[in-house]
């Protein structure tokens, strides 16, 4: 790809974002249906959970797939920083690093054939499959945000809504394939073909991007950092973003709660009477709803902000935590799982959306890693936590736990965006 070094107005500069934002609007579309409809079958919070249920009756397997997919998962992200602030073209460092995800991918995939030999070794090439399948991720989630502010320009809010919509309604095609292959085949015949069906999606995915592209790099700052740069850089931008930093604060304090979540179709699963594929069938609800979710917090994002998205959303974690206390049977864990989709989607889009708006596109990687490093450690101390609390007390302890989280983030919310408005009404006032 060739980029204009010339120098060009600011007028230029904004035509030639528009002449490309159709373009780039619809190939993100694309690569979100494609690779949510993999992700569909290869969920950290439902399918591989799942899976590894049928390899061991162990809990602690269920709270290391937690630990491992969020906890390196946020902890890579440092290394993408430089690499990512250093890149020439956004578009393709993002690219380069999420084939990896696909290499993780093709290892779980190969993990099932392990399972008639050993169990043990079939769990084992699991777990070292989703370590990097959790380090590709996580280096390259600030990547594709900062791919994301170099070809679009307005509505990111939007944007994001947009995405979560098209993903999850692929994502409802795949789960649809999932509760099929559930239904017909016996274990581990299942779980292979429809990780097969999500890695060759996934490598569709990539494609797209590839092809369909076109970054706008002529305001790209070129800037040099290395890895002893990054902590400087993040400890100033939270010194001086105000806005940023209160959404970190809470974001950091919802990681608390994020340990839960592998647990809910756990519980689900656990009531009287479920029906036959009832994971593929919860996984195709929690799909649909994060596909109503999606557009209307985007919007959210868009009129009133991040920390306004994670207010709504904690509002939802609270209801999802209450209902898997207390619901009775499996019809009622259907609305709790509803409730978690939104709580889910809304925390996680309000993250993408605050490291593109905060940064104004400069660092983006780094206010995506600033997020990320903070979450991690209180995320894995509570993981290997709630693992312990489900052993020794009950789920509900856990949940309880959850719910509280929830609930703080909401009392923060809250509180922050008073304190912001104050803030802004003084500086008017000068």
């Amino acid at each position: 790809m060739q980029r204009d070094n010339t120098h060009i107005t600011k007028e230029q500069l904004y035509e030639k974002k528009e002449k490309y934002y159709k373009r780039n609007f619809f190939t993100f579309m694309c690569e979100s249906f494609f690779f949510s409809a993999a992700l569909s079958m290869f969920s950290a919070e439902s399918v591989l959970p799942s899976y590894v249920a049928n390899l061991s009756d162990k809990s602690i397997y269920i709270a290391l797939i937690s630990v491992i997919y969020y906890g390196v998962s946020y902890g890579a992200t440092f290394f993408s920083c430089p690499i990512g602030v250093n890149a020439k073209s956004p578009k393709w460092i993002s690219i380069a690093i999420c084939f990896l995800q696909r290499v993780g991918f093709f290892f779980i995939f190969l993990s099932t054939y392990m399972v008639s030999g050993s169990r043990n070794i079939s769990l084992f090439l699991f777990f070292m499959s989703l370590i990097i399948f959790a380090l590709s991720n996580g280096m390259s989630t600030p990547l594709f945000s900062q791919a994301v502010s170099a070809s679009l320009h307005k509505n990111i809010g939007t944007f994001y809504g947009f995405y979560g919509l098209v993903g999850a309604g692929s994502g409802i095609l795949g789960s649809l394939i999932l509760t099929r292959c559930l239904t017909i085949y016996d274990f581990p015949k299942d779980y292979r073909t429809a990780f097969l069906i999500g890695l060759v999606s996934a490598l569709i995915a990539t494609c797209a991007m590839s092809i369909g592209i076109k970054e706008v790099t002529d305001d790209r700052e070129s800037v040099k950092i290395s890895l002893k740069d990054v902590i400087p850089i993040s400890r100033k931008i939270l010194s001086e973003n105000t806005e940023f930093s209160y959404f970190t604060i809470i974001k950091v304090i919802l990681g608390a709660a994020e340990f839960a979540i592998p647990y809910y179709i756990i519980i689900a699963s656990l009531k009287p009477d479920t029906p036959d594929g009832f994971v593929g069938i919860m996984s195709t609800i929690y799909l649909i709803a994060k596909m109503i979710y999606s557009l209307f917090v985007g919007r959210i994002g868009d009129k009133c902000g991040p920390i306004a998205m994670l207010l709504t959303s904690c509002f939802f974690g609270v209801l999802a935590a209450l209902l898997a206390i207390t619901a009775p049977n499996w019809q009622l864990t259907i609305p709790m799982y509803i409730f978690l989709a939104f709580a889910t989607n809304g925390i996680l889009l309000a993250n993408n959306t605050a490291c593109v708006v905060y940064s104004r596109n400069k660092f983006v990687p780094i206010y995506n890693t600033t997020v990320s490093l903070l979450s991690a450690p209180i995320y894995i101390i509570v993981s290997f936590g709630g693992a312990k609390i489900a052993d020794t007390f009950s789920y509900n302890a856990m949940f309880a736990l959850a719910f509280a989280v929830y609930l703080t983030g909401m009392i923060l919310c809250i509180y922050f965006r008073k304190k912001a408005a104050k803030t802004a009404a003084e500086r008017r006032q000068l």
